[in-house]
């Protein structure tokens, strides 16, 4: 087999996406066996990966921020009060349901998957220890999550360059 690049070149090894073959000089080219193509494929994936997870993070909070806003701002009892909100309420509200969402994405990424075969009593259990956990780790791992997608985006940025 010839490299895909070069022709005339004998191939050494394969690109482990589509298995075209590489000559010595494009195999060293990335840290892994891979041609140009499959490389720029992995770029775009992976930047769209961390677009979503940032969307996610972002819509989601507000959604959630304005769910329990709206559900706790109702007139409560006889008396007709309703829960005012100022902007640090609202800011700070956002950070937590944005943050529940990092800690969600958190836990799924490093949870077992033991716990396929619960019956629904073991899932809503699961969940609510899920769901309570989330809220704890996501208050750290919000800010983390997001300096660490900025910072890949950058890089992603500057090798696509």
């Amino acid at each position: 087999m010839n490299c895909y690049n070069h022709p005339p070149q004998t191939a050494v090894a394969q690109c482990q996406d589509c298995g075209k073959g590489l000559c010595s000089q494009c195999a060293v080219i990335y840290s892994m066996p891979i041609c140009n193509s499959c490389n720029k494929s992995r770029i775009k994936g992976e930047r769209s990966r961390i677009i979503k997870e940032l969307l996610v993070i972002f819509i989601g909070g507000l959604i959630l921020t304005y769910f329990l806003s709206t559900l706790f701002s109702t007139p409560v009892g006889e008396s007709g009060h309703t829960v005012r909100f100022d902007t640090f309420t609202y800011i700070m509200l956002f950070y937590i349901c944005a943050g529940t969402l990092s800690g969600w994405q958190t836990l799924t990424s490093i949870t077992p998957s033991v716990f396929l075969v619960l019956p629904i009593i073991g899932w809503l259990i699961y969940f609510a220890i899920k769901l309570f956990l989330a809220f704890w780790i996501g208050l750290v791992m919000l800010p983390i999550r997001i300096v660490r997608n900025i910072i890949r985006l950058t890089q992603l940025q500057k090798i696509a360059v």
